[in-house]
């Protein structure tokens, strides 16, 4: 009767470990770590508020607003080679998304919106 509660704590004790031990693979110095996101830097020349969109693949992502007379940079996910940007201001008017930027992952956009557009 001993024996098999030895055997069956044994068990239990084997299981136990085996469901919490964790496998993680320690990272490399030698495989470069890809970014995934990209900077965009806004400066609004313009007086009014505006909405800036960045426009991946036919699909609108709004990335913020920046406030009229400031600048602002933004993080948002890399999605594809190329983006357009698009603005839409808070006091009425459309800047359509423009011609496409190409641009890789961890790059760095500066995007100016004139005034009066």
């Amino acid at each position: 009767m001993k024996r098999s509660r030895t055997i069956t704590l044994a068990w239990a004790l084997a299981l136990a470990t085996a469901a919490c031990a964790v496998r993680t693979e320690a990272p490399t110095p030698f495989v470069e770590r890809r970014e995934t996101t990209i900077l965009i830097t806004v400066d609004n020349q313009d007086y009014r508020d505006a909405t800036l969109y960045a426009n991946w693949n036919g699909t609108p992502q709004r990335v913020g607003t920046v406030t009229g007379k400031t600048t602002k940079t933004f993080t948002t996910p890399w999605r594809d080679y190329q983006v357009r940007l698009g603005v839409d201001f808070l006091g009425g008017g459309v800047m359509p998304a423009g011609d496409p930027i190409l641009i890789q992952a961890g790059e760095h956009i500066d995007f100016i919106i004139m005034p009066e557009w």
